[in-house]
């Protein structure tokens, strides 16, 4: 969306900032969270440095609404996967697929994740954290679901599983991303997700 912010009809703010968001993020998947700048948004976006300057005052102010937009975004798929009437185990499944389609659908917030995921800056890593943690409740709730169900066996504690699987799904995502894998996930993530889970 390069180009005509200012071309056919004057934007309003808040939706000249919420075009500004998107190309931010496409920067910082390109070019990572610690390169991606003002400079470039302005370039892709084709707008001056000003104008971005104006709607993210610093470069915290940046990194925070990027961080922010994807957390939002992926917390909202997250908790959609939960509330559309499944039982607790095929909630999961749609909860990790939901995350896999995104990199087809939104590559850039998946490539903002993963490597926010592995930056462990004191400026950036206590968000990363709190966003996992809420990741992690979601799906130790299910799991937890799923076990009193009697889907699930009652071995490994819920919250552990849910770790283990929240680990090979970022793992699911970096092999969607390698241009040379020829394995189908989700079919991967069908015959896999019982085996994590420890399905009766």
């Amino acid at each position: 969306m390069s180009t005509e912010f200012e071309g056919r009809r004057r934007l309003q703010p808040e939706e000249r900032k919420r075009l500004l968001l998107n190309q931010a993020v496409s920067v910082f998947a390109e070019r990572g969270i610690g390169r991606g700048g003002h400079t470039e948004i302005a370039e892709v976006s084709g707008v001056s440095v000003a104008t971005v300057f104006n709607y993210f005052n610093t470069r915290e102010d940046l990194v925070e609404s990027v961080l922010s937009e994807v957390e939002s975004e992926l917390l909202s798929i997250s908790k959609d996967s939960y509330q559309q009437g499944h039982s607790a185990f095929d909630a999961i499944a749609h909860h990790i697929k939901a995350f896999l389609g995104l990199c087809e659908s939104k590559p850039e917030y998946m490539k903002v994740w993963l490597e926010w995921s592995c930056s462990v800056r004191d400026e950036i890593w206590p968000k990363y954290l709190s966003f996992q943690s809420q990741l992690l409740e979601m799906i130790t709730e299910n799991i937890e679901e799923a076990i009193k169900e009697g889907v699930l066996t009652a071995g490994l504690i819920a919250e552990e599983r849910a770790i283990w699987l929240l680990g090979n799904l970022q793992m699911l995502v970096t092999m969607n991303f390698d241009p040379k894998t020829d394995r189908d996930i989700d079919s991967l993530v069908d015959r896999g997700l019982g085996h994590i889970l420890d399905l009766k």
